[in-house]
Order: C-alpha cells, then structure tokens, then sequence
C-alpha cells in the first residue's frame, strides 16, 4: 500500500527535546468542541476511564501499607507507560502563526522532571468515595492524561483485600473509549511485572521515546490525501440523502427540562446483569440473529418513540441517529494493536441511521401496545441491523470518514483577542446515542498477577441535552449505562430509560 505524504500529520522534533504534529479531522472534532464549550468551564466529550482493582493484604502487612505498595507499583507502571505511549503525556494547542491546532510532546528535562510529572497525573484520592461517586462530583480534565487513585472509605473494604479505582481522565483528542480501555489494561499489565519487584528494577531510561509517538488515524490507516470524484460525489449525495430524512417527518426528540442555557455537571447511571441474565439475553439476540448491540440500540429507538406525547389519532415519527465506528482493525502495524492505545482510531457514520415508528393514538390499551410489541421490536432490531451491516461491509467508508468528521465540526472560535466564545444554546431536539464497547475481556483481562479487575467503563463529557448510552460485558456481565447532564436530565430519569429500555430488550427478545 502506498503511504500518502502527509508531511504536516508527522511528528517532527521542532526545538531540543520538543515534539510536534498537526491534527487531522477526527481529533479536529473533539478539539473543536471543547473550544466551542470552553464557556462552560468544562471540557466537551472528555474522556473518563474507570477500573476497579482488588489486591490481598498479605499477612504480615495492613491494608495502609498495600495501598502504598500498590500506589508505588502504579508510579513505576505509569511511567513505563509513558515510555511506551508518549502520546499520554501531550496536549493539544494553537500554533500562534498558522493559528491551527497542533499535538505537543515534551520530552523530559534534567533533575527531578520524572517525578514532577508523575506527581501531576497521578494522584491519590482519598476522600471516602468510591471512583463512580467520583466521577459524578464534576471531576477535573487536566491538561495531559491524568490517572486518579480513588480510595474508596475502610469500611466498605473486604476484610484481607484493598480495594482502589482508577480513573482517567484526559482531553478526547488525545485518546479515544476503546483506545482507553487498552491504555488501562497496559497499565495493570505492566503494574503486574512490577508488583514485588520495584526494589531491583533499574531507573527507565529515556531520550528514545518519541519513536513511539501515535501518528492520527489518517497517516494510521494511509488514508488518501483527497477523494477521487466518484468518491466526492458520493458524499455530495449523502450529504443531500441525511438532509432529506429531517424534511416532512416529525422527529423523536428526547423531552428535557427546559429553562437551563448553560450545561451542569455530567452525570453517569448504570444498570448491570448478573451473568444468567445476561446468557439469557445473549442466546436470545443469538436465536433471533442480531448482536445485543442490534437488541439494545432496539430497545432505546423505541423507548425515544414511547416518551413522544400521543394525540387523537396515531402518526409516524422518526428516529435519527449515527454510529461509532472502532477502526484500529483498518490501521496498519503496528497502529492496529493496543501499542498504540493513545489515540483517536474511530469514525462516524456518514448515512444517517433512521427507524419510523408509529406513536399510538391517546388512549390505545396497554393490551393491544403489548401485542405488537414483539413484532415491532424485530422490525426495529432489523432495520438497525441492516444499518450497521452497511457500514461494516462498505469497503469505501475509510477515505471518507475525514470527511464526514469534518462537515460535523463547527467553525474553531480562533482565541485572538483573548475571549472566551459564548456557550452554544441547547439542542432543542436532542436524540440517544449508543456506543458499544463490546466484550471487555478481550481487551482488559480480568486477572493480572495479584490484581484482580472489575467494572471497567468509559464516557465522554455529555454537556448537551441528549443521553449517551454505553454497552459493554465483563466477567460475564452486561453493564448498561447513561451519560446525561444534571442541567437538563434528573437521575431517576435517566435511570428510568434505562430501565425501560432493558425491559423493552428483554420483552422483544421474549424473555
């Protein structure tokens, strides 16, 4: 495969010690949303990781010293890491002549620079909460990919076991949610070959570091420079095709309270299976031929259907929507393993996904609603089927995700005169999105030395009116989960949705 020349995209040493690289389109995004937000005082769609570990407390020792032990092991896995993923410790800024974005990495100095660092991202948090609680307590997006030891209070400890989360939090532009996912499961991996050894490990030696820098996913995946014409074309009427599924339709919005101009705090809820419920549901989407992906997407199409008021008669609505697409699998080596891990591999749907469904006619029985019901579900789960099968099979998406990452990213607010840009006014129809992590034990492995892991999930800072649904199965469990902001959404609201959703799932599965 020839390799496009992307001179720009390419880290290059522009002063002693002092990496640089611009960005492409998909990190463009999200370095673009986070400016357009910069108002809010609060970093739109940054990232947060979060892993729960377990470590015995051997005898003769207490759970105090394990904890310090575990928090040392962390250091020296945290910068071996560093090491290894460079891009951990880069920012995003403006380039003050070509006022265009760029990726900076600094290398580190003489003296004590190792140990600054460390200090900096990573951190112990030891305020009685446990890592979720955390989350929910409008957390800090440093500057650089930071790491936080959460210590949960002694008393909910399992007697013989210390028990830490980890969280990650960092600017999406650097890394992206399975690319997280990845980033932590190095880190317990290289913890795990340190645990009982700091005392012989030499000091890490670096200077040679920058060779393991990420590159973006246009030089990842040698996506050509510029479209062909037939492929330009085939944006142009795709561009026409999304525009026209908003026209003549009424659209099935989320309902959100009303009055807010500014986003709260982001808030995460989550809803998991024990494992025979979720065997349950998985030899069920199975029988039926659709992923739990298929069933779930499902189940929230029509739940935004049902939270649509009803009037006299009944009338067709529509569900619009898109999808994330993981594409480490398209990048060339060594890009397509989790050595890099520290990126921004995915893409965006170009087609829009669309489901009609008919909101039924104010007082339809609860009878006849449950007697379609079934029918519908595999109407619906068809329909989202066929849309993500497109997107797999179309050979001809890659070159164009650039592009469809770019025709979504609003206009940078270039920061010359200082200002901040006003925060953008709500989303007056909002929508639910679904990212799908999968099945996490391919990428975490549950047990790594003495650590063993549990509850790992990812969100991005939701400072819109819509609700970001999260999928994903470990150890067994499916875990369902909702990012909403506290501005416009309750708690028990977005619990509820979620609810109803895994209820809806389960009915249509007929479980």
């Amino acid at each position: 495969m020839t390799i496009p020349n992307y001179e720009s995209l390419h880290w290059r040493e522009t002063s002693p010690g002092r990496w640089e690289r611009g960005i492409d389109e998909a990190e463009q995004f999200y370095t673009t949303m986070a400016r357009v937000y910069e108002g809010s005082g609060r970093v739109f769609f940054g990232m947060t990781g979060h892993l729960s570990l377990s470590v015995p407390v051997e005898n003769g020792s207490s759970r105090p010293e394990t904890k310090d032990r575990v928090y040392n092991t962390l250091r020296r896995a945290w910068l071996q890491l560093r090491y290894d993923h460079p891009t951990i410790a880069s920012w995003t800024e403006l380039d003050a002549l070509t006022r265009k974005s760029k990726k900076v990495y600094q290398m580190f100095g003489e003296g004590s620079a190792q140990d600054v660092w460390l200090d900096e991202t990573l951190r112990v948090v030891e305020t009685g909460v446990t890592g979720k609680e955390w989350c929910n307590g409008d957390p800090p997006v440093p500057k650089m990919p930071t790491v936080f030891m959460v210590v949960p209070a002694e008393a909910g400890q399992e007697e013989g076991v210390f028990r830490c989360d980890l969280v990650l939090r960092c600017h999406h532009d650097i890394i992206d949610g399975i690319g997280t996912l990845h980033l932590l499961d190095n880190l317990i991996k290289n913890a795990a070959g340190a645990w009982g050894q700091l005392s012989t490990l030499g000091p890490l030696v670096f200077g040679d570091e920058a060779k393991n820098l990420s590159p973006p996913l246009r030089v990842a995946a040698s996506i050509p420079t510029s479209l062909s014409p037939e492929q330009q074309a085939q944006c142009d009427e795709l561009e026409e095709y999304n525009a026209s599924l908003q026209s003549g339709v009424e659209i099935a919005s989320l309902p959100y309270a009303k009055g807010a101009e500014r986003p709260g705090i982001h808030q995460r809820v989550d809803l998991t299976l024990p494992e025979d419920e979720t065997q349950r549901v998985l030899a069920a989407c199975k029988k039926m031929g659709i992923s739990v992906t298929h069933a779930y997407h499902a189940g929230i199409a029509i739940i935004v259907r049902d939270l649509q008021p009803r009037a006299k008669d009944e009338r067709m609505v529509r569900y619009i929507n898109y999808c994330l697409i993981n594409e480490r699998s398209h990048c060339n080596p060594p890009y397509n393993t989790p050595t890099h891990a520290a990126s921004v591999y995915h893409s965006v749907s170009g087609r829009s996904l669309i489901v009609d469904m008919a909101v039924p006619a104010a007082g339809t029985s609860d009878a006849e609603l449950q007697s379609q019901e079934t029918t519908e579900f595999k109407h619906v789960a068809s329909e989202i089927k066929k849309h993500y099968l497109e997107i797999r099979d179309d050979a001809g998406h890659l070159p164009k995700a650039p592009l469809y990452w770019a025709k979504g990213t609003p206009p940078y607010p270039d920061p010359k005169d200082g200002a901040v840009p006003p925060v953008p006014k709500p989303d007056a129809s909002p929508s639910v999105s679904i990212s799908s992590m999968g099945v996490i034990d391919r990428i975490i492995t549950p047990t790594q030395g003495v650590f063993e892991l549990s509850d790992p999930w990812v969100t991005g800072e939701e400072l819109g009116t819509g609700l970001g649904v999260f999928l994903g199965t470990f150890r067994g469990q499916l875990a369902l989960s909702a990012a909403y902001n506290d501005a416009w959404h309750e708690r028990n609201e977005a619990v509820d949705f979620l609810t109803r959703c895994n209820e809806v799932v389960w009915r249509g599965l007929g479980l």
